[in-house]
């Protein structure tokens, strides 16, 4: 009898956790920019790494949705922190990482998502004037090809907050 009810036990608590991590599954963090919308793009879930002191340019991410029906470009980024702002992207050549601006803007397709996230595509900001610190914000303006332009604002997390190993001392 012992073992059927901690069976029972087991499977309600299973069952508990499976709940809660599916209501939380599609919230926002608190650190994240809330969203914003221009035309027929959407920003959501935007945050920027917390940089050490010195560091010349740091990362940000982002989700860009096309809601549209025709594709879209971002062509064009932005913001008073950084002498300019790049999307990068991260893949591996000759088994080796490397990072690369994109060139001729950022495609956007209709009805599409693009995340920009550490180890992937991403925002740099090169020449930062003053590193970016944990619970502040960065400002930033983002321009597309058909919905225009769109001013948000980035919080910023610490170091190691995101999971990954993306180095943005370059």
């Amino acid at each position: 009898m012992s073992n059927r009810l901690s069976l029972q036990f087991a499977a309600a608590v299973a069952l508990t956790i499976i709940a809660v991590l599916t209501a939380y599954s599609g919230r926002a963090r608190a650190d994240e920019a809330k969203s914003a919308a221009v035309g027929d793009i959407e920003i959501s879930a935007g945050w920027a790494r917390a940089m050490l002191p010195g560091q010349p340019s740091g990362g940000g991410y982002l989700t860009i949705t096309n809601k549209g029906s025709e594709d879209d470009r971002l062509l064009a980024a932005a913001s008073p922190t950084a002498a300019k702002v790049e999307v990068h992207k991260m893949e591996v050549v000759n088994d080796v990482m490397v990072m690369r601006p994109v060139e001729g803007g950022l495609e956007i397709p209709a009805g599409a998502a693009v995340e920009l996230k550490p180890g992937g595509l991403h925002l740099m900001f090169l020449r930062v004037s003053t590193p970016f610190k944990d619970g502040s914000s960065v400002p930033l303006s983002l321009e597309f090809e058909k919905a225009g332009k769109i001013d948000i604002s980035l919080p910023v997390r610490k170091p190691g907050d995101d999971h990954s190993n993306h180095d943005t001392s370059n």
